[in-house]
């Protein structure tokens, strides 16, 4: 360990705790872990000195620095991709160096995975609790600190890490650093989605003003900021309509308003629940809310067979500027109203069907002027084989998906990205599912709402027990891995932000998507809960 006093002795720096960087080096030479603490304002002096460092975090067990790999930057922060399979995908051609601008954002999971298979972790040490590491937290829903760096310091610190390992490629997993990203990207000349285009796929109100000005189906939509201008829409649009933060990810805070409710009651509701999440201050927004007309589904006019949702997610690379499409991903229903339930990979949609939705994709990320990323699309299945695009994003899709294009179609998705970010291209795009196409691959969430009739009706909260599985599962569906909660474990069961509390979540394989559906089915239907109300602990629910 190289202690912050021992840096200011040799090279004259002098500032305080909070101003120093930690750097942990994962030395292959006997799996050593160098720690080593830097200024955040002087990175580009301590290059020489953390370059040799680097040189011998990446040397063989016999000291001889191999052939040059090529280095990507990784912004480590909740969401998307899982950390277990995208470390692992991208170290088997590229040395990573990751960057963890929230350290309180990354679960222990998490850190295990890129301590493991990056070079080099840079933490920043405003948000640490010891300068030798950090405690990180079992699990995350929703990072609760708070990150007062704007967009530009953001960006600068991603510049000046970027200019000391003199990387090759910028990429992150979490949606609320999509645009300080693009910045440095763009001012250090990498590839990436593009600065004013991350803007429009981050900011709701823009990205719809870009989806309707494309000639995709128009949404009608109004931003809004507060109370009064929630009215005027309301009053424009006609309800239903559906409210949604501009600023956040993962469906929070999306809200319907039908008739069925006091339209100004439920955007009061929100905006209270919305005051509990802290939202870093590098995420910026001309207006805090969209909102805009109910997209109506008609699943029945694009498939025969009931039990899916009606809208699909398609996952995608945008190419210099041109959309490339990957894959097709079908859905559950919803819990009610906008919480996902359910991701089958690939889709069982005819060919008429995807193409239809591939044109769709392309078209609203084009609209956006993406350049070099890659995209997670949400497509409504309207009547008469209409589409209407709910959102794209500048990212891999959240969840289990990325995992599941491997697990069904051999598709190691973050090492094509690095490809595209590095070289600019692969050669393994085109991609064509029906080339690939070895099994289908689910990943299932349960919620508190999957239990409701179980649960005594005045519960406010449970202390959760355990899970038991449906035994009449069909044979041909293998569960290769079932998670739930810990024992004791309070969980409130009231309606809203059930995104962020899943209740246990499971991953399945069949070779038959029917079955895989049918498999689905029967668990969010047949699955005991056992539970206690948290008022009466000695009371069980189930």
């Amino acid at each position: 360990m190289i202690a912050a006093a021992d840096i200011s002795a040799e090279d004259g720096w002098s500032r305080s705790i909070n101003d120093f960087s930690v750097l942990t080096f994962n030395l292959s030479s006997g799996g050593a872990v160098l720690h080593l603490i830097i200024p955040m304002f002087s990175l580009a002096v301590a290059s020489p000195l953390i370059i040799r460092v680097f040189k011998k975090a990446c040397a063989n067990k016999k000291g001889v620095i191999p052939l040059k790999k090529q280095t990507i930057l990784v912004i480590a922060d909740l969401g998307g991709c899982p950390p277990h399979h995208f470390y692992r995908s991208v170290a088997e051609k590229y040395h990573i160096v990751s960057y963890v601008p929230r350290p309180f954002a990354i679960s222990k999971a998490h850190a295990k995975f890129m301590e493991e298979y990056s070079v080099a972790v840079i933490k920043d040490t405003d948000f640490l609790n010891k300068i030798e590491d950090f405690e990180h937290p079992e699990s995350i829903y929703w990072a609760s600190g708070d990150y007062d760096k704007g967009e530009a310091r953001a960006a600068l610190d991603i510049i000046n890490i970027a200019k000391m390992f003199a990387v090759d490629a910028i990429t992150t997993n979490n949606e609320l650093f999509i645009v300080p990203m693009a910045k440095a990207c763009e001012e250090l000349g990498l590839r990436g989605a593009g600065y004013e285009a991350a803007k429009r796929a981050r900011d709701k109100n823009l990205m719809r003003e870009s989806f309707n000005q494309a000639g995709l189906t128009t949404i009608e939509s109004r931003r809004v900021n507060n109370v009064d201008d929630f009215k005027q829409a309301v009053e424009e649009i006609k309800l239903p309509v559906v409210l949604k933060p501009t600023y956040l990810a993962s469906s929070l805070g999306v809200t319907l308003i039908d008739k069925d409710c006091d339209p100004v009651e439920k955007f009061l509701a929100t905006e209270k629940a919305l005051e509990k999440l802290a939202v870093p201050k590098s995420v910026t927004f001309e207006a805090k809310y969209i909102l805009e007309k109910y997209i109506e589904g008609c699943g029945k006019d694009w498939r025969d067979d009931e039990g899916y949702g009606d809208y699909v997610s398609v996952e995608g690379l945008m190419v210099n500027g041109e959309y490339v499409p990957i894959v097709i991903n079908d859905k559950t229903p919803l819990v009610f109203p906008f919480t996902e339930t359910s991701h089958i990979t690939p889709s069982t949609l005819d060919h008429e069907a995807k193409e239809i939705i591939y044109d769709t994709a392309k078209k609203a990320n084009e609209a956006l002027g993406l350049n070099y990323c890659a995209t997670h699309t949400e497509i409504k299945l309207m009547k008469d084989r209409k589409t209407g695009v709910i959102e794209t994003a500048a990212r891999f899709g959240g969840w289990n998906i990325v995992p599941q294009a491997h697990t069904s179609l051999g598709l190691n998705f973050p090492a094509l990205l690095a490809d595209i970010l590095i070289n600019g291209y692969s050669a393994k795009l085109p991609f064509d599912e029906n080339d690939h196409l070895k099994q289908y691959s689910a990943n299932l969430n349960l919620y508190i709402s999957d239990f409701r009739e179980q649960l005594a009706g005045d519960a406010k909260k449970i202390c959760f027990n355990n899970i038991t599985l449906p035994s009449e599962i069909s044979s041909e569906v293998t569960v290769t891995s079932f998670s739930q909660l810990p024992p004791g474990t309070e969980v409130s069961c009231e309606k809203g932000f059930e995104s962020l509390h899943p209740v246990a979540s499971l991953d399945l394989l069949s070779k038959d998507a029917r079955k895989l559906k049918e498999a689905i089915q029967t668990i969010r239907c047949q699955s005991v809960l056992s539970a206690y109300d948290a008022r009466k602990l000695n009371g069980v629910i189930q």
